[in-house]
Order: C-alpha cells, then structure tokens, then sequence
C-alpha cells in the first residue's frame, strides 16, 4: 500500500476543518480536486476514510486511525528534516511557537528568551488563532501552541495554564455601565473598538458575531491593548478582551469592567505540542507553564539541563 504525501495533508485538512470545501480554501485547490484525491486515497486503502454529513463530513474509524498515523508521520519527517540540517552543519531552522492574543500579552517573552539562551535554537513566535493552533500542531508545522480550551486538542499534549476568560470593556458613562453581566449579542448593537484588525481574538469574536447572523461594528481598530483601553476610554466604543491582561482600572480612567455572560467567555489557556517529545517541545511546555505560574527557577545540577523537570503534561488522545 503507498501513500501520496499530498493526499495524506488533504485529508488531515478535511479531518480538522470537517469540510470538503473548507477543505478546499486551506489548500488552495478546488471543491473536486479535493474530493478526487480523498477518492483516490480510499480506493489505495480500500476503506471508507470520511462519512458523508448533511452539513459536512466526519472520519471514520479507519479514518480517525489513518489521521492519527499521518499525524506521527508528518511528525517524524519534520524531525528527520531537521536532524539531516544539523548533521549537515547547516543553521537549524527556526522554532515556531504559535499563540492567541491573550498569550502574547502575558510573560510568553520571558520564556521564550530563557529556552532560547538554553538551546540556541532560532525561535518565532506569531499570533494565531486557537483553531489553526491546533491544525498546525498536528501537521506538524509548529513545535508549540498555546490555545483557548474551547479548541479540540485531542491527539496532543496539552497542560493547563489557568483561567482565562473574556471580559467586555465599556466607557464609564455607557448605557451598559454597572451592569455586572452583559451577553455577546446584546454587545453588538453598539460601536466597537477592535484590538487589532488582524489579530486572534478580532478574528474569533468576529466568528462568534457571525455565528449570531451580526457583524461587529468597528468605529476603530488599534494594534496595542493600552491604545484600544484609551479609544474606549474616549467614548470610540466597547471592546471584549482577555480579563487576566486588562489592568485595573484607575480612578480617572474612562473605562470598566463588565462580565461577558457567555460559556464560550469562560476559557482556560492552554500549553500544546504535538504527540512527539524532543527536549526543545519539553523546554518550551515546561518554561511557559511555570513562567504562568510566576514560579522560581529551581536550582540545577552541574550536568542537568536547567529547564528539566519531572513534572510531565497531560496527554489528550
């Protein structure tokens, strides 16, 4: 039995996205180029890989096992790249780290320059939404990520890093003002301010207010927390963000705090790798968890990797 490697990364694209033309739109090809390679694939397998849905498409049990191998062998080829580069003496590619918003403003930096003084491996670190988090994790295409818990993480280790949820930001004098919770939807009938047009958590509240039938009305869009706390403090609109990096208001601040009265608001962080180790993944989990946590460096041998620890993450298969 052989498998094409284009064909194995269209279906894991199928698997995550649970679309034939979501699919699609990922790998830049077309509705029925799509649906012949996964035709192709089943008749070299001779099973059924995807269970056609009214509303998409779901793998099935030979399916979710060919997804789980590709997974491992995409893996093992990313390291064999990598391996080859060292033995070679060429320059290691670069580490990618993948994070959301809420991430990027917390002590995600410490960590980062703690691994890399360690390991000197070249390290990237970009913003990314919860979802592609996870499909570039399991393709093999970032070493770490860290995600909201309202993702599917199964089939990667994951670790807790704590409480994490959204709170909606309003001027002072606002008609919602002193309300203690506010839902989503009723959020939308007024003027935003957006945290960056392109950001993570612009791209998943405007999925949240799409999934409503509404769109988010962005008066103003700025790139930096403190620039978007400002505009809403001017009276430009509300903004939802990450309550563990709005700080507390001052007295003349124009600005407050309103619970967002939704489940989806209620999330935790959480640190993933993929399924394979390697001491670079370890580092990177184990330095951010206690760099969330605010802890100690603990002190190490002569002979031990600074960053070692014997605490291990949980593993969501």
């Amino acid at each position: 039995m052989r498998f094409d490697w284009t064909d194995l990364r269209i279906f894991l694209h199928v698997c995550e996205a649970g679309s034939m033309t979501a699919a699609a739109a990922r790998c830049h090809l077309t509705l029925a180029a799509v649906s012949a390679r996964i035709r192709s694939l089943e008749a070299s397998t001779g099973v059924v890989l995807l269970e056609r849905q009214a509303r998409g498409v779901a793998p099935t049990p030979a399916g979710e096992v060919l997804a789980a191998h590709a997974r491992v062998v995409f893996d093992q080829l990313l390291r064999l790249q990598r391996d080859l580069q060292d033995a070679g003496g060429r320059l290691p590619e670069a580490a990618v780290v993948l994070a959301n918003s809420s991430a990027l403003a917390r002590p995600l930096p410490d960590a980062v320059a703690q691994v890399q003084a360690v390991h000197g491996t070249p390290i990237v670190v970009r913003e990314s939404e919860s979802q592609a988090t996870v499909q570039a994790l399991r393709l093999g295409a970032a070493e770490v990520g860290i995600v909201s818990d309202a993702v599917d993480t199964g089939g990667l280790v994951a670790e807790d890093l704590g409480p994490d949820p959204l709170v909606l930001v309003v001027p002072r004098a606002h008609a919602l003002a002193g309300r203690p919770a506010v839902s989503f939807r009723e959020s939308l009938g007024h003027p935003w301010v957006a945290l960056g047009e392109q950001s993570a958590l612009s791209a998943h509240l405007q999925l949240r207010a799409l999934a409503l039938g509404q769109r988010i009305d962005a008066r103003v869009s700025y790139p930096t927390l403190d620039g978007a706390l400002r505009l809403v403090g001017s009276g430009r609109g509300v903004t939802v963000l990450p309550g563990a990096v709005v700080p507390e208001p001052p007295a003349a601040a124009g600005w407050a705090c309103i619970a967002l009265d939704e489940a989806w608001a209620q999330r935790r962080l959480l640190v993933c790798r993929g399924p394979g180790g390697g001491p670079l993944r370890t580092a990177l989990v184990q330095r951010i968890s206690r760099c969330w946590r605010g802890e100690r460096d603990r002190p190490a041998s002569p002979t031990a990797d600074p960053l070692d620890d014997d605490s291990q993450p949980t593993e969501r298969l």
